[in-house]
């Protein structure tokens, strides 16, 4: 099961990724402890805002606990003498 962004309320010390709003553009993710949430509602269409422990605030885009979703395995394609021909 993966996590759809904003499904899941955060609690104080759950180890998070976020993206900062100067970070919106590229994507990049910060990746820290939370100390604060800052979003009321339950569920957040866009992430919740929360404060990591370092004072960074940003919005909540992955929880660490997570399994990185695998990509397939593609092997590479190897022609064999009747391809060739």
């Amino acid at each position: 099961m993966t996590y759809e962004v904003g499904s899941r309320y955060p609690k104080p010390g759950e180890k998070v990724k976020i993206v900062q709003k100067k970070d919106y553009a590229s994507g990049e993710l910060t990746e820290g402890i939370v100390k604060d949430v800052l979003t009321r509602q339950e569920i957040h269409p866009r992430g919740h805002k929360v404060r990591l422990t370092n004072g960074i605030i940003g919005r909540v885009q992955k929880f660490s606990d997570q399994k990185e979703e695998e990509k397939p395995h593609l092997e590479a394609y190897t022609p064999s003498e009747d391809d060739l021909v």
